[in-house]
């Protein structure tokens, strides 16, 4: 295999993974806009992280977008990046209202292992930046 073209088994365990943290964040990014429309223990779950509600649309747009470049394969790497960024927010904002560790704090740190892992099966590139050893 040259360094060039995944295998098509790496290829497509990348494309399913990141496909799964799109159709995710996607999701999430979207409901930022119809919090008037959550369940009612998922708004007051929003609730609690103390953010207004007037800033989730500006936050549902930057996710979005973010989400955009990452799906998109020439801005994948930059979309990661960003994502990672965000993820990390999430990270503190759950951490600040010290919310259960498996099921809120580290969900975020799940998504950007799908990113990145995804990303580095569908990319060889990234296999000179971060050589994985035997």
């Amino acid at each position: 295999m040259d360094n060039t073209t995944p295998s098509k088994g790496a290829f497509w365990s990348g494309w399913i993974l990141s496909g799964l943290a799109i159709a995710f964040l996607t999701f999430d990014g979207i409901f930022k806009f119809f919090l008037h429309k959550m369940p009612p223990e998922a708004v007051a779950e929003a609730a609690r992280l103390n953010y207004p509600t007037n800033l989730m649309p500006g936050i549902g747009t930057t996710l979005l977008i973010c989400t955009l470049l990452y799906a998109i394969p020439r801005t994948a790497i930059l979309g990661a990046i960003l994502l990672t960024g965000y993820l990390g927010g999430a990270v503190s904002a759950h951490v600040r209202i010290m919310n259960p560790w498996a099921s809120h704090i580290l969900f975020p740190v799940y998504l950007g292992v799908f990113i990145w892992l995804g990303l580095y099966l569908r990319v060889p590139a990234l296999h000179n930046l971060v050589p994985l050893r035997k």
